[in-house]
């Protein structure tokens, strides 16, 4: 009985050092604007390329598919190299589903059938340097808050926030298109 307790208790050990060790480090190029060894904000990256995808989210909206949308949402690969958590893929996962969850959410405040345009995407003004250790990061990156997408539907506009957008590099990416949900 002693001996299949142990064995027991080793596979436990095993199985448990693998649910806590970390996701492993994707093999990608670190952006200089992200590098770890930045001990100080470097300037903001200008908005760049966020309003064509921006214009992708707007098509999803007009009742496309989601993943049309994808391109808008922080990629898995930087994403694993930022977050310094186990689990970190499937936290990924979480948040894309949720991004997904809120591109329907902000469909149903649209009017049915009716035509969606895109007008234009805001930036945010609300900013902050993240620096190594907060929110569960290994690299740095700017987080930015309360960016606007505006799109017309029945000859209105309609204006939906993007809560947080952070940079990769010279990009920028939602990471939480609706409000943060409580973990």
């Amino acid at each position: 009985m002693r001996r299949s307790s142990a064995v027991i208790l080793t596979l436990t050990l095993t199985l448990a050092s693998h649910l806590v060790a970390a996701d492993p480090w994707p093999t990608l190029p670190i952006p200089a604007l992200n590098a770890a060894t930045l001990r100080s904000a470097p300037p903001r990256p200008p908005v760049g390329d966020a309003e064509d995808r921006a214009r992708h989210l707007a098509t999803a909206l007009a009742g496309g598919p989601l993943s049309l949308a994808d391109d808008f949402f922080f990629p898995r690969e930087p994403f694993l190299a930022v977050k310094d958590m186990s689990g970190a893929m499937h936290y990924f996962a979480r948040l894309l589903n949720t991004y997904h969850a809120d591109v329907e959410r902000y469909r149903a405040q649209l009017p049915p059938d009716a035509p969606v345009t895109f007008v234009r995407f805001v930036p945010a003004r609300a900013c902050r340097w993240m620096e190594i250790g907060r929110e569960a990061n290994r690299l740095p990156y700017w987080s930015c808050y309360g960016a606007r997408l505006v799109v017309r539907s029945n000859e209105r506009e309609v204006v939906f926030r993007i809560h947080v957008m952070i940079h990769w590099g010279t990009q920028w990416f939602v990471t939480h298109l609706g409000p943060i949900p409580a973990r």
